[in-house]
């Protein structure tokens, strides 16, 4: 989609926008986020596209629908295209909107929004026996006018989102006073509306509207040193993220679930089979113990002993994965700190060599021998290898991930994959 640059705001014209049917816009306050919703829409017209800006929290309108709002509709909605920020006096009425669809128009947006959102929305009479008194949208027994200005900033949104009428819809700061789970929510309901006929483009300041499974929907929008606005694709997550939590650590995204391993070789494999596995969330931690069993047993008990005390989130999050050489005495500590023995794992043998696919194994040292033979030799030689090929074991690590499939790991004879395939 390109964009004529009219009003030589921007670093380029036309503004290339990403041929995507729902994509991210994030950056600072006066980033020109809002100029480019307002660009798109001067663009396209309102006979297809729509601004959802910031200035929706209030709801008037309430009750019966009023014949005066209805004829002055179209030239209420040019009014509103014509502005230049979004500091003006509210014209439009969302629930007269809503009141003067046909029933049938009014039934899919109660039912999306009720899809998402944990407290349902109803529609009622102010009197239950008389079909032609005042109507309200209620939630939780209460009018929809009383609630928090977060719900009430949605309820424009959830119509122009089922209005045929436009295709192209523009939201600014969707995240208009939410809570952060709420936020989640309507992410789900505008990215799964979003189609071939309804393009939706998002302006936010909150992580929690990033396109996380698609980074190419994710784009940063700034101003240069001549203060022309322009974008850039988002590459990484991180610093993204970083920045909208306010750049501070203490409020950076954390792991979800944390899997402790002994060393180094370790986590480059399990991290590749965890990747085949969709086992999404987790942070692999190396505890540095190739060659140095009793640096691994202390770094994972000071680990366990550190997330049991100060980081109580985790308490049913930690897992930990280890070679057989493990005093009993030890096994039993990590069960107490862990507090369920099915999140420690302690393996049958002494490396995790002794797991590798052995076809994979057999190809890599251009050998028919069986896994447990390549094994046991290649780690009773220093330096580490066999059939005369010498490969470190962080090297043979890397090996094995490019030549791994998910296939590989259905194999239930092999207790580490029976185990990795055990986490959530």
């Amino acid at each position: 989609m390109q964009i004529a640059d009219k009003e030589a705001q921007f670093h380029t014209d036309p503004i290339v926008l990403p041929d995507s049917n729902f994509f991210v816009v994030v950056g600072g306050n006066n980033s020109g986020k809002s100029t480019l919703l307002r660009t798109i829409i001067k663009n396209q017209g309102k006979e297809l596209s729509y601004l959802v800006n910031v200035n929706r929290t209030v709801l008037t309108g309430e009750g019966s629908t009023r014949k005066d709002y209805q004829n002055s509709y179209p030239s209420i909605i040019q009014r509103v295209m014509n502005q230049v920020d979004d500091n003006y006096q509210r014209a439009t009425e969302p629930l007269q909107d809503f009141f003067n669809l046909k029933d049938k128009d009014r039934q899919p947006i109660i039912e999306w929004y009720n899809k998402y959102f944990p407290n349902p929305i109803i529609e009622e009479r102010e009197d239950p026996e008389n079909k032609a008194s005042a109507m309200f949208l209620k939630i939780n027994g209460f009018p929809i006018t009383t609630q928090g200005s977060g719900v009430r900033a949605t309820l424009e949104i959830f119509i122009k989102l089922f209005d045929p009428n436009i295709k192209i819809l523009c939201i600014d700061e969707p995240e208009l006073g939410l809570e952060p789970y709420l936020q989640k929510y309507l992410f789900s309901a505008l990215k799964e509306k979003s189609s071939l006929d309804k393009k939706i483009i998002l302006a936010t300041h909150s992580h929690h509207f990033l396109d996380l499974e698609n980074m190419d929907n994710n784009y940063i929008c700034q101003r240069n040193s001549d203060n022309k606005i322009y974008l850039t694709k988002v590459d990484d997550f991180k610093p993204v993220i970083f920045r909208l939590l306010g750049n501070t650590l203490s409020s950076f995204l954390l792991p979800e679930k944390v899997l402790v391993l002994e060393g180094s070789s370790d986590t480059t494999f399990i991290n590749k089979c965890l990747t085949l596995l969709l086992k999404k969330g987790f942070a692999v931690h190396n505890s540095g113990g190739n060659g140095n069993i009793n640096y691994a047993v202390n770094s994972i008990t000071q680990f366990l002993t550190f997330h049991k005390n100060e980081l109580p989130v985790y308490n049913n999050n930690v897992f930990v994965l280890a070679d057989k050489p493990i005093k009993n005495t030890v096994v039993r500590q990590w069960e107490i700190l862990l507090g369920d023995k099915t999140r420690l794992k302690v393996l049958t043998k002494d490396a995790i060599e002794h797991y590798y696919p052995e076809h994979i194994l057999q190809d890599i040292f251009n050998t028919k021998e069986g896994r447990e033979k390549i094994a046991t030799e290649y780690l009773k030689n220093n330096p580490n290898g066999f059939n005369g090929k010498q490969v470190p074991k962080t090297i043979l690590a890397k090996l094995l991930t490019e030549k791994i499939t998910l296939a590989d790991l259905d194999d239930t004879s092999n207790e580490l994959f029976v185990f990795l395939k055990t986490l959530p």
